[in-house]
């Protein structure tokens, strides 16, 4: 496969075509941002409060309304690797979150790359280059990432309530963070409620779910038995972007950062 097959032909996108009428509160990121993780999270915190079943856990939508909330999913906003849309192609007219809330999920772009890269090649197979192309591919790479986070920057204003939390943030203070963005859905739930979803949650809990295919659902399943490179929970680490990058492939992502970056890609945001 050409690493970019899938990015030759754009399909014409309608304004707001994609996004979902009957949800209500938006949670946005770009791929491996950490939205598995987040909605875990709010899955567990909203079936223990609300004594629902933990098939539901990782239905965000049929949760949230169960739970008598608004309706909350969780989407890609066109940035799904699936996809292959170049960065240059993406629609930047967010007109349809208008009156909508959205909470967009943000993590350093190095880690992000690192972690689609494995995603791409082993999870979804849209990719076959080695990680040096792949950072600098337009329909995978940091430019694509870059132009998905300005999109929301530029239109942080359209939505009725709008929110940017980082994978980072959630990593510091996982049990300050949930609550939240469970306040961001309507929701108030006890201290003792988070910190069950908070242990339910640990990376080696959700890897272990994942692994015996516990919640039978692709949300969490591995692309591919016995590799742990192909696990949607795959390592739940912070700034490891090094192991993996070489310096010319960092100091090409970092470069491209200052120059094209916004306040949701710098490094401050997440710092």
């Amino acid at each position: 496969m050409s690493p970019t097959s899938t990015a030759s032909r754009p399909r014409r996108l309608v304004v707001g075509e994609w996004v979902r009428p009957e949800i209500d509160v938006h949670l946005l990121s770009y791929p491996k941002a950490g939205r598995t993780w987040l909605r875990a999270l709010i899955g567990k915190a909203l079936t223990e409060c609300h004594g629902l079943p933990e098939s539901m856990l990782l239905d965000t939508f049929a949760v949230t309304r169960a739970a008598g909330l608004v309706a909350a999913g969780f989407d890609h906003d066109l940035s799904a690797m699936i996809l292959g849309l170049r960065g240059q192609d993406m629609p930047t007219d967010r007109s349809a979150y208008a009156g909508k809330r959205v909470l967009l999920l943000g993590r350093d772009v190095r880690d992000i790359l690192v972690s689609a890269y494995f995603q791409a090649t082993r999870r979804i197979n849209v990719f076959d280059g080695p990680i040096s192309d792949f950072v600098r591919d337009d329909a995978y790479g940091v430019e694509k990432v870059l132009a998905f986070y300005r999109i929301w920057a530029a239109s942080r204003h359209i939505p009725a309530q709008f929110e940017f939390l980082t994978y980072e943030a959630l990593h510091r203070d996982t049990a300050g963070s949930l609550p939240r963005v469970l306040r961001f859905l309507g929701a108030d739930v006890t201290p003792a409620v988070v910190a069950r979803a908070v242990d339910y949650c640990r990376f080696d809990n959700l890897r272990r779910a994942e692994a015996t295919d516990h919640f039978n659902s692709d949300l969490l399943r591995p692309g591919r038995a016995g590799d742990p490179e192909a696990f949607k929970v795959r390592r739940g680490e912070v700034g490891k972007f090094a192991q993996y990058l070489s310096a010319v492939d960092i100091a090409y992502i970092d470069a491209a950062i200052a120059e094209r970056g916004c306040e949701f890609t710098r490094p401050e945001a997440f710092a």
